[in-house]
């Protein structure tokens, strides 16, 4: 049987990335393999993992693109982001992915990427519930001040869902719900709650996402 090629989207520390590479070694991704991982980072942690797994790695940072146009040109900027999209797609497509896993990939994928990758699924790893704190990358703060400041418990948690152009409003494909007990924990426990349900929630949508293919 062929096996399912995955490509891992990341830009930092790789947490999810080494669930993934887990889950792989476990048998839990199936015939699945994970054939590259791109960081949108030469630091980022992700890339270390990678290598101690033998994943080829690859860098597609915005950087080089945006970093002779001043703020306010928003117009070059935007040519750029355009260029950095359609040469990150690129690269996305020679591996010939049947899946793509945004594993704390910070950059918003635009039209350009998406209409380039059309054929292939995405899905993207958001630490908050469906229609809570869209398009941030400080959502688990978010939610947890929000209960502390309402004073009342409130639903939180983490999603995997689709990638569409509208930020994290893609179809969930898991949902993992956890509730916020106002003055029962700090941010920190929160947080290490939240990373606690991604790495299971990465790894069954992913294999989730393999078999509807």
């Amino acid at each position: 049987m062929t096996k399912s090629r995955i490509t891992v989207l990341i830009s930092g520390s790789g947490s999810n990335l080494q669930a993934l590479i887990d889950a792989q070694s476990e048998g839990k991704l199936g015939n699945a393999e994970i054939v590259s991982v791109i960081s949108s980072s030469k630091k980022a942690y992700g890339l270390t993992r990678a290598a101690a797994a033998n994943i080829p790695t690859k860098v597609q940072s915005l950087y080089p693109y945006t970093r002779d146009i001043p703020q306010d040109n928003k117009e070059k900027r935007a040519e750029a982001r355009v260029r950095f999209e359609k040469d990150l797609a690129e690269l996305v497509l020679s591996d010939e992915p049947d899946l793509v896993v945004c594993a704390g990939w910070l950059l918003i994928l635009g039209p350009e990427f998406l209409s380039r990758t059309n054929t292939v699924p995405i899905i993207n790893l958001h630490p908050a519930l469906p229609g809570a704190f869209d398009g941030t990358t400080h959502a688990i703060e978010m939610a947890w001040k929000k209960a502390e400041d309402e004073g009342k418990p409130l639903k939180a948690g983490c999603m995997v869902h689709y990638v569409i152009e509208e930020v994290d409003r893609g179809e969930p494909l898991l949902i993992k719900e956890l509730e916020i007990i106002p003055g029962k924990e700090t941010l920190e426990e929160y947080e290490k709650r939240v990373h606690e349900a991604e790495h299971v929630a990465i790894v069954e949508a992913t294999a989730a996402a393999l078999s509807k293919k």
